[in-house]
């Protein structure tokens, strides 16, 4: 019963979700149609880097679409009456449903601690013919004991143009300054290429030793401060992956800075996928046994737009928190602990209702 029920399931989340995505990949194409680049090969690297983007918002629409389409298929096909009639529970009917949901979103949230979160800025890359470089200028940032500015930054191929170092001591003197033209992100460090270092002395008097300026070929500077974790940050994009946004919390712990929209992006890509999972339940509980107990294209409709309306609160509540309106824990932890309490609440009756 399981993997009938099971392959039924994914047939249905296989179909509405290429059919989203086409939908998704083919209005974004128009938006884009007339600044496609001549390259045959971008273009195929676009359509590939918009799918992935299209899935943020396909894949939660077609799972909860698929367990409206399975359920009011097993209720006009009388087979959930038959189910029921073999001795089968509503549990185990929707068991393979609510473990099918909760994979794909365990599988969404990997995803979203992958590069797979940057999709949409490399589609747009392509698109603006930037080479994927999604410039920052003029960044002044703090890390640890240093002050690092940089004139340019490229989050995605990890290099900065023009980039100052200044290094404090205890008192918060400045005891040496580095400056290079050229930086990359190399093995977790920031190696400087030409660089200019200068030390400062501690005691500055008259005939002592003074300023010293020495040129290094290779400097390692700034170890773990990646280059998505400084766009993240300082930067209003909240397309950052899970793994870059916890190093983020931990500097800005650290720093006992702000630290409300690394929390929200966490939020929202770790725990508000599986509302997913626990909106199969609440649709599991109201839908029918037989298809004469109630008019199946107006209880359709219903589940459609209560499912609808569930993906956009809680991405509306994601951006919301992302942008400060709100404290994260208040936008985002509050209505999905009340949705998980729901969703318990209906689970233990679902085997009571008739």
């Amino acid at each position: 019963m399981f993997l009938y029920l099971g392959r039924r399931y994914v047939r249905f989340i296989l179909i509405i979700f290429c059919a989203l995505e086409m939908f998704f990949i083919s209005i974004d194409s128009l938006k884009y149609i007339d600044q496609f680049p001549n390259s045959a090969n971008l273009i195929v690297l676009f359509f590939a880097y918009d799918f992935l983007y299209a899935l943020n918002y396909t894949l939660p629409i077609a799972i909860l679409l698929s367990t409206v389409m399975f359920y009011l298929n097993l209720v006009k096909s009388n087979q959930y009456t038959a189910f029921l009639a073999l001795g089968y529970t509503k549990r185990q009917i929707l068991s393979p449903i609510f473990c099918i949901a909760f994979l794909l979103s365990l599988f969404y949230v990997g995803l979203n601690a992958t590069p797979f979160v940057y999709a949409q800025e490399r589609a747009e890359a392509i698109i603006l013919q930037e080479n994927f470089s999604n410039i920052t200028e003029d960044l002044l940032v703090k890390y640890e004991n240093n002050y690092v500015y940089f004139e340019k930054l490229y989050p995605l191929i990890k290099k900065a143009e023009n980039i100052k170092v200044f290094q404090l001591d205890e008192e918060g003197q400045v005891q040496a300054f580095a400056h290079s033209k050229e930086a990359r992100f190399i093995d977790d460090y920031w190696v400087l290429s030409y660089a200019i270092v200068s030390q400062v002395p501690k005691d500055i008097t008259l005939g002592k030793n003074g300023l010293s300026v020495a040129n290094v070929d290779q400097l390692k500077i700034l170890k773990g401060f990646r280059p998505k974790i400084l766009d993240t940050i300082y930067q209003n994009k909240p397309s950052v992956s899970i793994i870059d946004a916890v190093q983020s919390l931990m500097i800005l712990q650290n720093q006992d800075a702000n630290s409300e929209k690394i929390r929200a992006i966490l939020y929202a890509f770790i725990l508000i996928p599986f509302f997913v999972p626990l909106t199969t339940i609440i649709i599991a509980y109201y839908a029918p046994i037989l298809a004469r107990y109630s008019n199946l294209a107006l209880l359709g409709f219903i589940f459609i737009v209560i499912s609808l309306v569930m993906w956009g609160l809680f991405f509306a509540f994601g951006k919301l928190s992302m942008s400060g309106l709100l404290p994260p824990e208040l936008m985002l932890l509050v209505p999905f602990g009340i949705l998980f309490i729901l969703s318990i609440f209906y689970y233990k009756k679902i085997n009571l209702k008739i």
